[in-house]
């Protein structure tokens, strides 16, 4: 079995790397063409740029004022050529010059171009180099304006110094260049610098003719020693230029050397180097991409390197692929005998002592609480989902025994109130005295007990939701403890197959199957009882406790809604949360479930009397910097207009002696107004249903000091 999934991994992983060879391929070499162009790219912009400048200061100078400067910054040499004053020369801050032209000197437009050029490349030429190693102007008359950090070009020169015949000349010639395009020199080893390069160029055209170049020179040295440091073994590296040229390979540097620069592929006679120029050179398409050669040794990447006409390639052998494809495949061999050992072992013990005894715990702590009777607490220690949900069980467990305590003590504290208002009452009657004093004191005692009022109808709600989650919990936590037992059982069978060393792959695989199948069973219901007690806990933990934190507007009214449906309901009736995600206010979530309960539950009891089914819809109408606007509405039979203006005040119901407690609304209403710090509104009409439009501060303010006290 070891070996069929040994070959499953390698014929598999073989799959995969089919198709994920050729885009890592891709993306390496479009992410190097990508850096290797970097300094082209910033080199062919600088130079339009230089040149832009160039022609604007040019037509702004007067020629009387280039004279002067020119006079001032230039004087003829001894030899014959005209170069900067010996005061003026300054090699890391100015540039340096040369000019042929003839026994009278420069005529007034070389003057004026000379001056241009010197005062640009010596404000800008210092921030150009580097990254570049030059800035330069050349000139038709056989001379040069060039700002290298260090070197003095000038002093090198000597008369019969002839720029003109030279790439960066040539190829801006109208003749030649008659479309006066930037173009790039091939590469070539400068004696001066002692380093290869490349220039890009731009053609200099003024007062209708031609009068030089612009350009800056690229050291290529740090990307020939990148071709050959970045390849990983076994793949090769390199770049080729589109006319048929070596520029760069991580062997070949020797004989790029001896070739000047200009090593042609058709003298090289490598079928490597051939296959992936053919396949680059047969691409229409600039756009990186990556093909495997005629005779399948090898898998080509290639992408256009921006600035000069170059591609970055890189071949990988199909040979080495194979090799850590094999590799891998023993290391699966190995691996996946040892695991599948003791992964049975374990599982087993696992099964044993996590899942099957915690449920049976938790199943006898679930019956406890449905018959009425609070149960002890399982605390279980192990750090998994079973005890999670025993965790979340027991402080559920603890919630509801305090809240019937509760519920107890605001029953006695409510009729001890009843008997002193009707003592009071009766001493009104009695004693016409003091009348103002003991309406006040009526009035108080009223408001206290209208909220005890309020605090039991929240109370009830969350207790008519613990019956419902209490059995929606007993089935799935049933279901996971028969799941156990099937997997236990099966286990245990295939336990007894690998002992009696007559085992048979089908009935060892159909045994686990049977296992990882019930597993999978008894984990969803654990999963779906876990959820349902955690949504239950955070609500009534908010219910419990005026406790302000930060929450997201639809996470908290689905919780709210899910605990809904298992409210018993007679009629069919849907309650949706139409709230888009990621409206985060800073308030008070209790108060806020309390407000959508009461909402949901007013409309399943008055908005659906005399239909069998209906909707109730919790949407959002606007949002603005710090305020959002929610509506809940229903389809239902509305409200008359004639009762619209009572919905809100205290004991007013439509179902007095049918259920009807007249406090549901008026809860909401000062939920909204004292805690949550905002605004409701009630919009009906009869026979289309009703909406109320809720508008919250995101940030909320400090609460009123009684909750339940009209504004």
């Amino acid at each position: 079995m070891l070996l069929v999934l040994a070959l499953i991994a390698y014929v598999s992983v073989s799959v995969v790397a089919a198709d994920e060879v050729p885009r890592v391929l891709q993306s390496t070499v479009s992410l190097r063409a990508t850096q290797q162009g970097q300094a082209f790219s910033q080199a062919q912009a600088s130079v339009a740029r230089l040149k832009a400048e160039w022609l604007q200061r040019a037509e702004a100078m007067r020629p009387a004022e280039a004279n002067g400067r020119f006079a001032d910054l230039f004087a003829r040499s001894e030899d014959g050529v005209w170069r900067l004053r010996p005061a003026k020369v300054d090699t890391e801050r100015a540039p340096t010059f040369y000019l042929q032209h003839g026994q009278h000197g420069p005529d007034a437009s070389a003057r004026l171009r000379a001056v241009v050029s010197y005062e640009l490349l010596r404000e800008q030429g210092p921030a150009l180099v580097p990254p570049f190693f030059s800035a330069y102007v050349d000139f038709v008359e056989k001379g040069l304006m060039v700002y290298s950090r260090g070197i003095d070009w000038g002093r090198s020169a000597t008369p019969q110094s002839d720029n003109h015949d030279y790439p960066t000349m040539t190829g801006s010639d109208p003749r030649r260049n008659p479309g006066r395009q930037a173009f790039w020199t091939p590469v070539y080893h400068d004696d001066e610098a002692k380093a290869w390069m490349v220039s890009v160029i731009e053609p200099l055209d003024w007062q209708g003719r031609w009068v030089g170049t612009v350009g800056h020179d690229i050291t290529v040295d740090s990307l020939f020693a990148a071709i050959s440091a970045e390849a990983e073994p076994g793949s090769v590296s390199m770049i080729i230029s589109r006319d048929g040229y070596l520029i760069a390979h991580p062997q070949l540097h020797e004989r790029i050397a001896k070739a000047k620069g200009q090593l042609a592929l058709s003298q090289l006679g490598d079928p490597m180097v051939d296959a992936a120029y053919q396949l680059a050179r047969g691409s229409a398409d600039d756009r990186p991409q990556v093909a495997r050669s005629a005779d399948g040794r090898y898998w080509i990447g290639w992408a256009r390197i921006a600035g000069p006409d170059w591609w970055s390639v890189t071949v990988v052998p199909q040979s080495q692929i194979d090799e850590r494809l094999r590799g891998g495949s023993f290391w699966i061999l190995g691996v996946g005998g040892l695991c599948l050992v003791l992964m049975l072992w374990m599982l087993r013990r696992i099964i044993r002592r996590r899942v099957r005894q915690p449920l049976r715990r938790i199943v006898g702590a679930l019956d406890e609480l449905s018959a009425g009777r609070d149960p002890e607490p399982m605390q279980m220690q192990a750090a998994s989902d079973l005890a999670r949900l025993a965790a979340a069980f027991d402080s559920m467990a603890a919630q509801i025994a305090m809240q019937r305590s509760a519920q107890q003590a605001h029953a006695a504290a409510l009729q001890h109130e009843v008997e002193v208002r009707t003592q009071a009452e009766a001493a009104v009657r009695e004693l016409n005295q003091s009348l103002e004093e003991r309406v006040q004191r009526r009035s108080a005692e009223l408001q206290r007990a209208q909220e005890e009022l309020v605090q039991k109808e929240t109370l009830a709600g969350l207790g008519s939701l613990v019956a419902g989650v209490s059995h929606e919990l007993n089935t799935p936590l049933g279901n996971a403890l028969i799941a156990a037992d099937t997997a236990d059982a099966a286990l245990a069978a295939a336990m007894t197959l690998m002992d009696s060393g007559a085992v048979r792959r089908a009935s060892l695989m159909g045994e686990l199957a049977r296992a990882r199948e019930a597993l999978a069973l008894s984990l969803g219901n654990l999963r779906r009882s876990a959820a349902l007690v955690r949504d239950f806990k955070q609500v009534s933990m908010d219910r419990a406790s005026l406790q302000r934190r930060c929450f997201d507007l639809r996470t908290v009214s689905e919780e709210v809604v899910n605990l809904l449906r298992f409210a018993p309901k007679a009629k069919p009736i849907e309650v949706r949360v139409d709230l888009p995600p990621g409206i985060v206010l800073d308030s008070y979530p209790g108060p806020f479930g309390q407000v959508l309960t009461n909402l949901v539950q007013n409309a399943l009891v008055h908005a659906f009397e005399e239909r069998e089914a209906g909707e109730v819809c919790i949407s959002l109408v606007s949002r603005s910097a710090d305020r959002v606007c929610l509506e809940v509405s229903d389809n239902g039979c509305g409200i008359a207009p004639a009762l619209q203006s009572q919905v809100f005040k205290p004991f007013f119901t439509t179902r007095l002696g049918r259920g009807g407690s007249g406090l549901g609304l008026h809860i909401v209403y000062s939920t909204i107004v004292n805690v949550l710090g905002g605004s409701i509104v009630l919009r009906s009409t009869p026979g289309r249903g009703s909406s109320f439009l809720i508008e919250l501060p995101l940030v909320a303010g400090e609460p009123a000091p009684s909750v339940g006290s009209e504004s």
